[in-house]
């Protein structure tokens, strides 16, 4: 059977750490902090992700017994994704990595163990502006690359919040770049492709 339209892989598609690209407005609480951090003083983070970028996605079928047999049928619902871990390259400024981490500091202050969006004078109204439930949750999409630098398709997280940063391993003999991994939360999970 002949492919009238196939979709061809070029020979210049070879494995690369920088072909997904994470875009992360920064959640209400972080843009109220930049008042007293000028480090902050950015509407969006965009980093070069990889590792396991899309968690697993189902609808299960569900049982449904009669008689002395079953039959299976969908369930028409999702279960809770699993938490998404990416890894990430830490820029030369650190910038990247302290972004996240007063994220983590807003939703756990590390001196007093409270909540610190509180303390920022967020209101009901900067929740409906920020479209989201909470002010510490944000939206943000990872863009796969192809191997022209275009955009080939674009995965879509709702109402995200990071859950855990990893620590810092480098070492000036193995003269490699520091990485490290963050972990988010989130509630929804699209998938776009855009029109090449």
């Amino acid at each position: 059977m002949e492919c009238v339209n196939p979709e061809l892989q070029s020979s210049l598609n070879l494995s690369s750490k920088d072909k997904f690209i994470l875009i992360l407005t920064l959640p209400q609480a972080l843009r109220k902090m930049s008042r007293l951090d000028p480090a902050l003083d950015v509407d969006f983070l965009q980093m070069t992700v990889h590792g396991s970028i899309v968690p697993d996605i189902s609808v299960p079928a569900v049982e449904v017994r009669y008689g002395g047999q079953s039959a299976n049928f969908s369930s028409y619902s999702r279960p809770n994704y699993a938490p998404l871990s990416v890894n990430f390259i830490i820029d030369n400024g650190f910038k990247n990595y302290y972004i996240l981490w007063k994220w983590l500091a807003i939703l756990n202050d590390p001196r007093t163990s409270t909540y610190e969006a509180n303390k920022l004078g967020t209101t009901r109204q900067d929740q409906r502006e920020s479209g989201n439930n909470a002010e510490y949750q944000t939206n943000f999409i990872i863009q796969a690359m192809n191997e022209y630098n275009e955009i080939s398709m674009e995965f879509h997280y709702y109402n995200a919040f990071i859950t855990g940063l990893k620590g810092i391993t480098y070492s000036y003999r193995d003269g490699e770049i520091a990485e490290t991994s963050a972990d988010f939360s989130f509630g929804q999970l699209d998938m776009k492709r855009p029109i090449i």
